[in-house]
C-alpha cells in the first residue's frame, strides 16, 4: 500500500494492483483514451519510439483493460536530425470511427539541430488506428532564431467539450527562454479548423515556464481542473488552475506539488476516478544520483475535493508523494479504467514503455 504521512483526510489510499505490462520497448511519452464510446477497458495509447534515424509515432490498443497490448500502426515518421515529432495524444471522438492524434511537428537545422519552424498538427484514422492521414494544424509559426527568444510550441492535450461535439487542444506555448504559456483551442468541425486560443494559465507571469498540460473533468457541471509544471518559483513544481464554464476561461491559480530539497516535479498528468482527482508527475526529489527530473521517479497525489486540498499537503507544508514507480521513470501519463482503478503509463529503464496498474481506497 502506498500512502503518504499527512493529509489522508484529504487523500485516498493509492494500492498497487498488477505489475508493469509492456506495450513497446521502444516507446516514450505515453497517453491513452478510449476507443470505445461503452468500454474504458478498450484502450487506445499513443507514443513516440525511435527507430534507426528515424523519431515515429505509433499507436497501440488494448482490449483487456491493459492486461495486454497490440501495435496498431504508424502515424508519422522522419528523419530525426531533420524532424522533431513527439508529444503523442490520441482521441477517439464520439459516435464517429474518427480517431484524432496530436502531436508536436517541428523542422530543425540536421547539423547543428537548430529549430526552424514549430507545429502542432493533428492526424486522423478511420479504420481504429490502422492507417493515418493529416488533418490540419493547430497552430504553426516560424522559429524566432535569436538568442533567448524562444517561440516553440509543445505537448498537445486532447479532450472532448461536454457537449460531446466540440474537440479541445490544450498546448504550451514560448513568449521567450523564461516564459511560456499554456493555451487552448477549439474545433467544432471534429479537427479540420481551430478557434482560440484562450488563455488558460500563465498571461499574467512573466518570468515562469507554465507548460505540459493535463486536464480533467472535476464533475458533470462543466467544472476542469488544468494541471501544469512551472517555474515560478525557480524550480519546477507543479500548479492548478481551474474551469467553471468547461474549459473556456480559467482562474483560482494553486499549488499542486513542490518538490523537497529544491529539486524539480514535472511533466503531470491528472485524471478523475470516481469522483476523487489523481495527479501524477515525476521528481528527482528521492534520486540524489539523477541530476535530471526525467528519468526520476513516477508520482501520484490525490484529491478527494475537487483540487482544492492534496494529499501532498499536511499542516501547509509539502510532503512525499505516493510513489507509483521505480527511478528511471520518464513523461508519465494517467488513464482512468473504471471506479476505482487507473493506470500509470510510464517509460520505465531497461523495459520500455508501459502500464501498470492502480487501485484507490
Amino acid at each position: 500500500m502506498l500512502t503518504t504521512a499527512a493529509g489522508l483526510a484529504m487523500a485516498a489510499t493509492v494500492q498497487r494492483a498488477g505489475d508493469p505490462v509492456l506495450i513497446d520497448q521502444a516507446g516514450i511519452y505515453i497517453r491513452a483514451s478510449p476507443l470505445s464510446n461503452y468500454s474504458a477497458n478498450d484502450i487506445i495509447a499513443g507514443y513516440a519510439a525511435q527507430d534507426g534515424r528515424d523519431h515515429v509515432l505509433r499507436v497501440a490498443r488494448s482490449t483487456d483493460g491493459a492486461k495486454s497490448w497490440q501495435p496498431l500502426g504508424e502515424v508519422w515518421r522522419a528523419d530525426s536530425a531533420a524532424r522533431d515529432i513527439d508529444n503523442a495524444m490520441p482521441l477517439k471522438l464520439p459516435n464517429s470511427p474518427r480517431i484524432l492524434y496530436a502531436f508536436r511537428n517541428h523542422d530543425r537545422i540536421p547539423s547543428t539541430g537548430e529549430y526552424t519552424h514549430y507545429r502542432i498538427t493533428v492526424c486522423y484514422s478511420e479504420d481504429g488506428g490502422r492507417t493515418w492521414q493529416f488533418l490540419s494544424q493547430v497552430a504553426d509559426r516560424d522559429a524566432n532564431r535569436n538568442p533567448g527568444a524562444n517561440n516553440g510550441l509543445w505537448e498537445p492535450f486532447l479532450r472532448m467539450a461536454k457537449d460531446r461535439s466540440t474537440v479541445q487542444v490544450f498546448y504550451s506555448s514560448e513568449n521567450n527562454a523564461h516564459d511560456q504559456d499554456n493555451l487552448m483551442k477549439y474545433s467544432r468541425d471534429g479537427g479540420k479548423t481551430w478557434h482560440g486560443p484562450i488563455m488558460v494559465s500563465g498571461g499574467d507571469k512573466s518570468s515562469a515556464r507554465d507548460g505540459m498540460t493535463g486536464v480533467a473533468e472535476i464533475d458533470a457541471q462543466g467544472n476542469l481542473i488544468c494541471v501544469f509544471e512551472t517555474t515560478e518559483s525557480g524550480h519546477f513544481s507543479i500548479n492548478s488552475v481551474i474551469s467553471h464554464d468547461d474549459g473556456y476561461s480559467w482562474g483560482s491559480r494553486a499549488r499542486v506539488y513542490t518538490a523537497a530539497d529544491n529539486k524539480n516535479a514535472g511533466a503531470p498528468q491528472v485524471i478523475n476516478v470516481s469522483g476523487g482527482l489523481v495527479a501524477s508527475f515525476m521528481t528527482n526529489e528521492a534520486a540524489p544520483s539523477l541530476p535530471e527530473v526525467d528519468g526520476g521517479q513516477m508520482k501520484v497525489v490525490t484529491s478527494i475535493d475537487g483540487g482544492r486540498n492534496w494529499s501532498s499537503f499536511g499542516a501547509g507544508c509539502s510532503v512525499a508523494a505516493m510513489v507509483t514507480a521505480d527511478t528511471g521513470a520518464h513523461w508519465p501519463g494517467l488513464y482512468a479504467l473504471d471506479g476505482n482503478r487507473f493506470l500509470a503509463l510510464y517509460s520505465r529503464d531497461g523495459l520500455g514503455a508501459v502500464s501498470q496498474l492502480y487501485r484507490l481506497s
